[in-house]
């Protein structure tokens, strides 16, 4: 798909890295040649995944809670002065909690749930997007959003408010960091992960997926390829955009 030795020698920062979307697309990335410095809250994940790394030599893992984010800026910073600094980054760091609005812990989970889907993924943005993290020129990152951020679903209010703002900012944000720095994020709908399987409010949603969706559940291998082409020299002249990946349903 990429031309030869797209990613060989690339160092590449990835978030949310212990499963999923962002698991993926780390070991993917890994095995076209890159050296990714894999960030997630659990440890024990994330050395499972460097055992199934082609080259676990150039899987660097990093336990982090991203949702400590007031010095995450810095933390980053010193991280991209540790590793000679990064070809670019993917921000798949995220969770999801149905609840509703006449919830008495609304404001609470509120926060929480954006504390690690923006907050914390904005923090570590900013810490390499700073001159002194020397961010390698034509640097990309991909913010992986969700479809959830245009179609409302009940009980999802505060998710997908915290995507939308994913795909607002990273319009804005791809003003300020170009010429030297581009910024993408991916919408997909309803995609096969643990944080999926594993809750019993999304089950009714995957069921209505694989009857409405004109090619069913999405799985995560269908979101690399993307994430693989934004991050390449391919797509050097995007910057700013939203890709929504659905399956063909409306998300």
């Amino acid at each position: 798909m990429f031309k030869e030795n797209t990613f060989k020698d690339k160092n590449f920062l990835i978030t949310g890295a212990s499963s999923g979307i962002g698991a993926h697309i780390a070991l993917t990335l890994n095995e076209l040649g890159a050296k990714v410095v894999a960030i997630a809250r659990d440890d024990q994940k994330l050395k499972y995944q460097k055992n199934q790394a082609k080259n676990p030599e150039n899987f660097i893992c990093i336990s982090k809670d991203l949702s400590d984010y007031e010095k995450l800026d810095s933390w980053t910073l010193e991280l991209c002065k540790e590793f000679g600094g990064f070809d670019g980054a993917v921000f798949s760091a995220g969770i999801s909690e149905n609840t509703s609005i006449r919830s008495i812990a609304y404001i609470q989970k509120a926060k929480k749930i954006f504390d690690i889907n923006y907050f914390g993924n904005l923090q570590v943005l900013k810490g390499m997007v700073d001159r002194r993290a020397h961010s390698k020129e034509g640097s990309s990152f991909v913010w992986i959003a969700s479809s959830a951020a245009t179609v409302p679903q009940r009980g999802l209010c505060l998710y997908s408010a915290s995507k939308a703002a994913i795909v607002a900012s990273i319009k804005c944000i791809a003003l300020e960091i170009a010429p030297k720095f581009r910024i993408n994020s991916i919408s997909p709908a309803l995609v096969e992960t643990p944080l999926i399987k594993n809750n019993d409010f999304m089950q009714n949603y995957i069921q209505m997926a694989n009857e409405t969706y004109p090619l069913g559940i999405g799985k995560v291998e269908n979101i690399t390829p993307m994430a693989c082409f934004l991050l390449s020299e391919d797509s050097s002249w995007m910057t700013g955009q939203d890709v929504m990946i659905t399956g063909g349903g409306e998300g």
